[in-house]
């Protein structure tokens, strides 16, 4: 198999899900593909490239069906393809941190969400704070999710025993779209 950025990508991707964040690195990647470290570099330039080029390849397949033109439902319908994707992905949050925003198809990405945000009326001004708070709320409620999920199976309700029985505790998909509202609810401030 040829080396290129594509190929490498797809086995980081695999090797990712596979053993984790902490275990992939260059070495162990280029085992994986049957070559030496060094070949990498002629198509990657270094790990933090590495993670660029795998968030740049996660953020490419959140496809909302909707336009831009139904900027709330568009939002919504984002936030929830890409919480999708970063569940997919073992330690796929930990890469878009540790990766570059700019990119280009997260530009892209980022680009589509502010022009949502102006047509719900945030100040353009606004717009850039508003784009990292929804992405930012994104990936840490993926991090809060991964985290309780690991709890037993027979705990439903992890903050009964500080809060009361009478605390609803909410499946995950109806804790992120509450989530999502009160930043809708919020961004309404930034009018």
């Amino acid at each position: 198999m040829a080396l290129s950025q594509e190929t490498i990508v797809k086995a980081a991707l695999e090797l990712l899900n596979r053993d984790g964040i902490d275990n992939l690195t260059m070495r162990t990647l280029a085992a994986f593909l049957d070559t030496k470290a060094a070949s990498l570099y002629r198509h990657i330039k270094d790990k933090k490239d590495l993670y660029d080029l795998i968030a740049e390849a996660l953020i490419s397949e959140i496809k909302p069906s909707c336009g831009l033109s139904n900027a709330k439902k568009y939002l919504i319908e984002a936030a929830g393809l890409y919480r999708q994707k970063l569940l997919s992905l073992r330690d796929s949050g930990r890469i878009f941190i540790q990766s570059r925003a700019t990119t280009p198809r997260r530009f892209e990405f980022m680009k589509n969400v502010m022009i949502c945000l102006l047509h719900l009326g945030v100040k353009e001004n606004k717009c850039m704070v508003a784009t990292h708070m929804l992405n930012n709320y994104i990936l840490s409620s993926v991090s809060d999710e991964i985290f309780f999920r690991s709890f037993p199976s027979d705990v439903s309700n992890p903050y009964e025993a500080i809060l009361g029985s009478n605390f609803e505790w909410l499946s995950f998909d109806e804790q992120f779209n509450c989530g999502l509202e009160v930043l809708f609810t919020g961004f309404r401030a930034l009018k």
